[in-house]
This record gives structure tokens, C-alpha cells and sequence, in this order.
């Protein structure tokens, strides 16, 4: 019962952490900056890369986890962890610096926060996996 409030609590903080800010009465003569169709087309390709990323370290979870010890050894496993943990550190990184670029033009951040959030939780899911499994056996 804990798990399922926990998990509804992180899908409405991803869903309203991205509210726009509240109007401010101003005059009107000044009117909000629009972005041009390459920032929008740009903020929507970058937006399907980190989503893609998302999908992709999902995928290679469910390789690595299905993964036995065998031909290769347990190196190899060990190696498919390092290049998920790269992988994801990478667009962890990614995320926050489109996301940053995108409120910076007044974009909708949605995407680029949900796979941040995504990536996030992956992450620490991996790490509480690894702890469990080698550091405190």
C-alpha cells in the first residue's frame, strides 16, 4: 500500500512540477517572446532523444537482468552495468541541460522533465539492486 502512494505522489509531482508560471499584470505594450519553428522543431527532437534514451536503458535493464554468467563470464555483466550506468548518467545530464534551454525559451518542459524523472528513478532502482546484491551480500 506504501509503494502505490509513493508512486502516485511522484506521477503528480511530474505532471504539475512543470505549471507555468502565474500571469503578472504588465503593460500592454510588451508581449510574451514566441519561439521560432527551428527552436520548437529542435526542442521536440531533443525531447524524442531523451525519451528514446529512456527506452533504451530500459531495454538494456531488462537484458542485463535476464543475463546469465555464462560464455563471457560475470564480466561481461559486470561491463553491461558500467555502460548502463554511463548511459544513463549521461542523460541524466542531457535532461537537465534541455530542460534548462527550454524554460529559458518558454518551451514546455513536460518531456524533458518526465525523462529526467524516468532516468532518475532507474537509476536509483539500479543502485538499490547493486547494493543488494554485491556490497551488502
Amino acid at each position: 500500500m506504501l509503494g502505490r502512494t509513493a508512486c502516485r505522489r511522484f506521477v503528480l509531482v511530474l505532471l504539475f512540477m512543470n505549471l507555468p508560471a502565474p500571469s503578472q499584470p504588465s503593460a500592454p505594450s510588451s508581449s510574451a517572446p514566441t519561439a521560432s519553428r527551428a527552436v520548437v522543431w529542435w526542442s521536440r527532437v531533443l525531447n524524442g532523444f531523451l525519451l528514446g534514451v529512456c527506452a533504451l536503458l530500459v531495454a538494456l535493464s531488462y537484458y542485463n537482468f535476464t543475463l546469465y554468467c555464462e560464455n563471457f563470464g560475470c564480466m561481461g555483466k559486470g561491463l553491461l552495468w558500467m555502460l548502463w550506468a554511463v548511459f544513463a548518467t549521461v542523460g541524466c545530464l542531457v535532461a537537465l541541460v534541455v530542460r534548462a534551454w527550454q524554460r529559458r525559451r518558454g518551451l514546455d518542459t513536460r518531456a524533458s522533465g518526465l525523462a529526467f524523472g524516468m532516468l532518475s528513478v532507474m537509476g536509483a532502482g539500479h543502485l538499490l539492486v547493486w547494493l543488494g546484491t554485491t556490497v551488502l551480500r
